[in-house]
């Protein structure tokens, strides 16, 4: 009985120390993408901010009119379901946030309200709010990577601080 129940301790310890490995696995996984997602999105506003440079060959189809074939003009592009201007941010550069964090460490979520204040969000704008929180995680794991701010510990217990 006593052999029975440290086998069935050790399965279990087994486990949780394979759960563990699996969940910082994907931690650091998310993290990752995050920072790629941000990378392609500051590739993509330099590009469609520089615009084509004149003399310069441009890649790509060239766009078609109605006279060559290409169809008719497309109007605006619709806006996402449930979207509207209320719910829109400014932009939110690394700048912002790195304006947000301090010598002190910080949790995300401490930085995120800091980010809602300093925005002047009100709590009924829950639509803001929202956007604002869907940006800090990206943004943070953005500026460790480019090493402008530090951060220690992982998951909830993760804090990022200025040296």
């Amino acid at each position: 009985m006593v052999s029975n129940l440290k086998a069935a301790r050790q399965a279990i310890e087994a486990e949780l120390s394979h759960a563990q490995k699996g969940m910082a696995y994907y931690i650091s996984r998310v993290e990752a993408l995050e920072v790629a997602l941000l990378q392609l999105q500051s590739v993509e506003s330099e590009t469609s901010a520089a615009g084509p440079k004149t003399g310069e060959p441009q890649r790509g189809r060239k766009a078609r009119g109605p006279a060559q074939g290409g169809g008719a003009k497309r109007g605006p592009k619709p806006r996402a379901a449930g979207s509207n201007k209320a719910d829109s941010l400014p932009s939110t550069g690394g700048d912002f946030w790195l304006k947000l964090v301090s010598n002190q460490p910080q949790s995300a979520v401490d930085i995120s309200n800091a980010a809602i204040s300093a925005l002047g969000i009100t709590p009924d704008q829950k639509g803001r709010i929202q956007k604002l929180k869907q940006r800090v995680s990206p943004a943070l794991a953005s500026l460790v990577a480019s090493q402008k701010i530090k951060d220690t510990g992982a998951g909830r217990e993760r804090r990022f601080f200025k040296e």
